[in-house]
């Protein structure tokens, strides 16, 4: 397919400002024909630092996607919003996703395989936690403040709890539940939020114990599938795939 040829006289030697110490810089340090002929350059979706040198230890604003057979993470600092695929085995049909900020950590759910599953912001340390007594587990939701794990199973009708890792698994919620789908928290003043699109569908809510439950929006739903809070502003913002609409 290709052929090179290595030789004194196609690739001769000079000096470059990259040869010493890289440049000064703390990743790549990329050639031009303008003065000073190079310019430091961060990975795909990473800032700079004010010093033009030293690039930022990640992305800061990070929106991450669940897209059936991969993950994949896209830097908001930057304007071109690449995405960049996590280097993760056998995903078969990933479906929810959230992060724990605390230890670095995506969860997901993977409907095909029915489990669920954690892997660090770079696709290492991938693990099972839960493959157990799960049909179609369609939310996923950390609380990282408490350090717990809440997921809605579609198959089961259920909402449960879990340790991070995977342990002291609790059933909440089981009764009055049709098509359970998506799950939000606000660890801080202690509520869970959850939709439901079954025959009647309706948007729930609950103390993150799974008591004192009650409706919240049980009028003009169709299909309600995401769910997403505003902790600074108090709103909750829902997408209905019936109705295609965004409310709060």
């Amino acid at each position: 397919m290709d052929i090179q040829v290595l030789s004194p006289d196609r690739q001769p030697y000079f000096h470059t400002p990259c040869e010493e110490n890289n440049g000064g810089c703390s990743h790549l340090c990329l050639l031009s024909p303008r003065d000073p002929f190079y310019s430091c350059a961060c990975p795909t979706g990473v800032q700079l630092e004010d010093d033009g040198r030293t690039c930022k230890s990640g992305a800061e604003e990070v929106l991450l996607l669940a897209r059936r057979t991969d993950l994949r993470r896209i830097s908001l600092d930057m304007p071109d919003f690449t995405d960049i695929i996590l280097q993760i085995d056998n995903i078969r049909h990933a479906i929810a996703i959230d992060y724990d900020p605390v230890e670095s950590y995506i969860y997901w759910t993977d409907d095909d395989v029915r489990a669920i599953r954690r892997a660090y912001l770079d696709g290492s340390g991938a693990q099972t936690l839960v493959t157990t007594e799960i049909n179609h587990p369609d939310g996923i939701a950390v609380d990282w403040v408490a350090r717990n794990l809440y997921w809605t199973d579609t198959g089961t009708d259920r909402i449960e709890v879990t340790r991070l890792n995977g342990t002291s698994r609790k059933i909440l919620i089981s009764e009055n539940l049709d098509e359970p789908r998506a799950i939000v928290l606000n660890p801080v003043m202690g509520y869970m939020y959850w939709t439901d699109w079954g025959e009647s569908p309706k948007i729930e809510c609950a103390y993150l114990d799974g008591s004192e439950r009650r409706v919240l929006v049980n009028t003009s739903l169709g299909w309600p599938n995401g769910l997403a809070l505003d902790l600074e502003k108090d709103k909750l913002y829902w997408g209905d795939a019936k109705t295609d609409k965004i409310e709060v």
